[in-house]
């Protein structure tokens, strides 16, 4: 007889085995995309052997690990960094070198409008969260009437976006968009067409719009594929294929099953009959069944009020003692409880968990004070946390370009000032007798 327990069997041991095949190409499955006519329909390629894979991880893994949270939150906010800023490249007319130097958005009128219109901070921020969660991120763009400008940028969500499968010149004719792929509702299904801007130009595509009459398209920024087709295998989901986020998130489950089936008793209390006999003497041989379980009960009661609460501390029960066939018989005994659970058991293989976990996404655990919960700390000093934040905000340089690609589209065919960069600042933590805010700005190139 065996009982479950959420993820958890309690009762003969049990093995799970699980393999990893070879690499496949995820299959191409068909979606109706017109509610009113179900001939209407085109083929999308699978996100996971259910077109579900976005959904179950952030749903059903991600969310229940606190460290794959906050690392993944460390490591957007280190990537954001103070914001998207205008450069252009200067020469210092002393040194001769060549600086960067910081521009006024309020001076270029028709960017700033952009930015404004667009609310861009917030779609940085919502872009950096996709690559950071799943490595790829999806952007769809509306153009001007006369299809010279792109005027709105839409950040589509990562988990609700798939590709159509390849036309056999290998380009991508659409991205389908559903905010619930589990039923794949043809209501809530938006075909956009789609543009690789890694393999055509800013002025290819918008020629390929004027051409076809085309007013909205996206593209996606993805970091560079090794042996993908359509979706990215994260990087940093290396923690859920080998199993180590599932060994994290299981303790907790496996600590509150523990805790709801064990018995929460602090002592048990003995109570022989020979203390009634010998209290009530004749009287008890008068009493009968029910009268003598009410003295029992009552007695049981004046006894667990006496030693519980906080007045209790330091109280003592005395109980007389008696002599049966020349053996001695407590009349009263209090036996404690013993606490089997061990409170720090199976904490340890959380932490080597966590740490597996943030040395996936790259964020040195001593950065979010990463640890056995109720031990040691790993944050240590703030000179360990802020070498450690600076160099992952440096080894995020080549992230930052994913991010920022989206600019240099945008840059090109609406044609802005070539000389504009895009970039973003990043953070460097510094001791208070330098600065007394603790930061200061660097531009890392």
């Amino acid at each position: 007889m065996s009982t479950h327990y959420k993820n958890i069997h309690l009762g003969k041991s049990t093995i799970a085995v699980s393999g990893f095949g070879a690499s496949k190409v995820p299959q191409a499955i068909k979606v109706q995309i017109d509610p009113s006519n179900e001939n209407v329909t085109a083929e999308i390629v699978q996100w996971g052997s259910d077109n579900l894979y976005p959904q179950n991880f952030y749903n059903k893994k991600f969310l229940k690990n606190g460290a794959a949270v906050g690392g993944i939150n460390t490591l957007s906010s280190t990537t954001y960094g103070n914001g998207f800023g205008l450069y252009r490249k200067v020469k210092n007319v002393t040194s001769g070198k060549i600086e960067l130097q910081e521009e006024l958005l309020e001076e270029y009128t028709e960017i700033a409008d952009f930015v404004e219109q667009n609310n861009l901070d917030k779609y940085w921020v919502a872009k950096i969260k996709d690559l950071s969660l799943f490595e790829i991120a999806f952007t769809e763009w509306l153009i001007s009437a006369n299809g010279e400008t792109l005027t709105r940028v839409v950040r589509q969500k990562t988990a609700h976006s798939r590709f159509q499968k390849m036309d056999e010149k290998g380009s991508i004719p659409n991205v389908f968009i559903n905010t619930d792929w589990a039923t794949a509702n043809p209501k809530f299904t938006v075909p956009i067409p789609y543009f690789d801007k890694d393999r055509i130009t800013a002025t290819e595509i918008k020629e390929e719009c004027k051409k076809r009459k085309i007013f909205n398209f996206c593209t996606s920024s993805a970091y560079a594929f090794v042996d993908e087709n359509y979706y990215p295998k994260a990087g940093w989901h290396a923690v859920d294929r080998n199993g180590w986020m599932d060994v994290a998130n299981s303790v907790p489950e496996l600590k509150q099953a523990l805790f709801e089936n064990q018995a929460h008793f602090k002592y048990i209390v003995y109570i022989s009959d020979f203390y009634f006999e010998s209290y009530y003497k004749e009287e008890w041989d008068d009493f009968d069944a029910d009268k003598r379980q009410e003295m029992r009960e009552s007695l049981a009661t004046a006894i667990d009020e006496h030693m519980t609460g906080n007045k209790a501390g330091g109280r003592s029960l005395i109980s007389p003692i008696f002599e049966e066939n020349g053996k001695f018989v407590k009349g009263i005994e209090v036996v404690p409880v013993p606490n089997n659970l061990n409170d720090a058991a199976f904490l340890p293989d959380a932490s080597a968990a966590n740490s597996e976990i943030l040395f996936a996404i790259g964020v040195n655990p001593a950065i979010i004070g990463a640890g056995t919960p109720g031990g040691s700390n790993l944050g240590g000093s703030g000179s360990n946390i802020r070498e450690a934040y600076t160099v992952l905000s440096a080894s995020l340089v080549p992230k930052r370009i994913y991010v920022s690609d989206d600019w240099l589209f945008l840059r090109s065919f609406n044609g802005w000032d070539r000389a504009l960069i895009g970039m973003f600042s990043g953070v460097n933590l510094t001791t208070l007798d330098k600065n007394p805010n603790g930061q200061e700005n660097v531009i890392l190139k």
